[in-house]
């Protein structure tokens, strides 16, 4: 039997990497899912169908969009904000506007879409919240500074979050994935993405801490066998 039929999830950053693979995972167990990125169609978002994904574009720095977007769908069961960006280089190097660019991203954008579902969650006294983060919010990497800030600060939000939400029975995951072949390494060479853990692997796993209502799991890290890379 699929775990999620009956229900509807928006998944941001979900035209590609993690993102794109939480989507169809949750739509193979059952749910409609809406995929929302940068690269999506623009316009009016279709309901999509139980078990199906279907795309719209969303920039989740636009409060006006995400407020929108999320009010198209008929019911919120499951949001993933999985939208991210990343800028790699020494401290001594970096350039103000790249941090400000992850911290919009990875810090307003989360806490915008967090709140839009929280505000569609609350009056149903349901719902699940899961913020993909990085294991570098707990762990120091050389080259990645502006990126573990905007990662730290997601993590935080996401802890408080956690606290505000449970008296209305809604539950709230921090997944703090490890080296994930994703993109965001086609312009750091050096890196062994054979070793990798692959997007589908970090989708399977919050699918099933999702499909289980009656645990709440809100903060764990993954990585590849091989630890930190």
């Amino acid at each position: 039997m699929k775990r999620l039929l009956g229900k509807f999830a928006l998944v941001t950053g979900g035209t590609s990497g993690i993102g794109a693979a939480c989507a169809e995972a949750l739509a193979a167990e059952g749910a409609g899912v809406l995929a929302c990125g940068r690269r999506g169609p623009v316009g009016a978002a279709p309901v999509p169908a139980l078990g199906t994904v279907a795309q719209a574009h969303l920039d989740v720095t636009d409060e006006a969009a995400v407020r929108a977007r999320f009010a198209e769908l008929p019911e919120l069961d499951i949001v993933v904000c999985a939208a991210g960006v990343g800028t790699f280089g020494p401290i001594m190097n970096g350039v103000v506007a790249d941090l400000r660019a992850m911290l919009e991203v990875h810090v307003i954008g989360a806490f915008v879409c967090a709140r839009e579902a929280l505000r569609r969650m609350q009056p149903r006294r349901r719902g699940h919240i899961v913020i993909i983060g990085s294991h570098a919010a707990n762990r120091a990497f050389t080259d990645c500074g502006g990126y573990t800030a905007a990662k730290a600060g997601q993590l935080g939000l996401t802890r408080v979050l956690a606290e505000e939400a449970r008296p209305y029975d809604i539950r709230v995951t921090s997944l703090l994935p490890g080296a994930t072949d994703t993109p965001i390494w086609d312009d750091r060479p050096g890196f062994d993405r054979a070793k990798m853990m692959r997007p589908e692997d970090v989708a399977s796993f919050l699918v099933a801490i999702v499909a289980r209502p009656g645990i709440s799991v809100e903060e764990v890290v993954l990585t590849p066998p091989a630890g930190a890379l």
